[in-house]
């Protein structure tokens, strides 16, 4: 069952392409195991052949061992092996998010060095209802409730994306796969541990299709992102903090609202939340300023908005 969603997913998603070389992100879980293991069994099939990375975060002490057992696996199967470490010190950042970050610089430039097109990596369904639901209680717009994305512009590719969590376990648990379950999957200071553990399952008790339907509003979601983006106007030159009124005016509200998120995360390097664009937008009838944060801020200027950086600036907005 899991291989042939697997390869109705890569099909379907067109996510590799025959002659590609895909490089398997693989942590020693039953998800990332499972990954590794179906995709060796398609890859004549598919034309394409693989090669596995693993990443040492150094969270743990038997984090090493993980990745040698990883790296052992992938002897079986005759598939070369890389390994890295990361060093995870940071100051006022998420470890997890510190986590994810190098992990996927280091899977890319594994990546580059093998001349891997694509990174494939081990979400699954259940992973994306965990993150649309994480993103509805915080209050995304359309472009959240996207989730996680099968094919990214990077290359990365999820192959299990349509598949349930419960079934790649049982398809590792049947084969006698070596896997390893991280215990951060289970510690309740974590915001996806608690929406997997209490409040999906709560909903799942009302609604037993409630993984299925999450992810179908994320598809949705996803095809709704992909048509408006397509008609987005093109735009300014990089470098250009300053845009005219009318340009910004003269559009619709959802295009408007994408046309001022992509302008203002490419010129900053970070993406605005919903309220901060929705006051951006007022100022195209008003005065005043939006303070975005990091320093960033938009304001009413010469007849336009202009983006403007200035240090020690506190995130509040002043609008007249």
């Amino acid at each position: 069952m899991i291989t042939s969603t697997v390869r109705r997913t890569l099909r379907e998603r067109a996510l590799v392409s025959p002659g590609d070389h895909v490089l398997v992100a693989c942590s020693g879980g039953p998800d990332s195991t499972t990954l590794l293991h179906v995709l060796h069994r398609l890859r004549t099939e598919l034309g394409i052949t693989i090669c596995v990375a693993s990443i040492d975060h150094g969270l743990r002490a038997e984090s090493a061992s993980e990745v040698a057992q990883v790296g052992a696996f992938a002897s079986t199967l005759g598939v070369p092996f890389y390994s890295t470490r990361v060093d995870l010190a940071t100051k006022g950042v998420s470890i997890q998010a510190r986590a994810r970050e190098l992990r996927y610089r280091a899977l890319q430039e594994i990546a580059r060095s093998h001349g891997a097109a694509r990174i494939a990596v081990g979400h699954t369904q259940d992973d994306q209802a965990e993150t649309v639901l994480a993103r509805m209680l915080r209050g995304a717009g359309v472009r959240g409730l996207g989730g996680i994305e099968a094919r990214r512009s990077d290359g990365v590719i999820r192959p299990l994306l349509d598949c349930r969590r419960s079934d790649v376990l049982a398809y590792a648990t049947d084969r006698s796969l070596p896997f390893v379950d991280d215990p951060s999957n289970h510690q309740r200071a974590f915001e996806r541990v608690r929406v997997r553990h209490e409040i999906l399952p709560r909903l799942a008790a009302e609604d037993p299709r409630v993984v299925e339907h999450l992810c179908a509003l994320s598809d949705e979601a996803a095809e709704l992102n992909a048509y408006l983006d397509a008609r987005l106007p093109e735009l300014p030159p990089e470098g250009d903090r300053f845009v005219p009124a009318e340009t910004v005016a003269e559009l619709s509200a959802p295009i408007r609202i994408r046309w001022l998120r992509s302008w203002i995360e490419r010129e900053t390097g970070s993406c605005p939340n919903r309220s901060h664009l929705t006051e951006v937008g007022r100022l195209l009838t008003g005065q005043g300023e939006v303070l975005l944060g990091s320093g960033w801020s938009v304001c009413r200027q010469g007849g336009g908005l202009s983006l403007q950086y200035r240090e020690h600036r506190r995130t509040r907005s002043n609008r007249s």
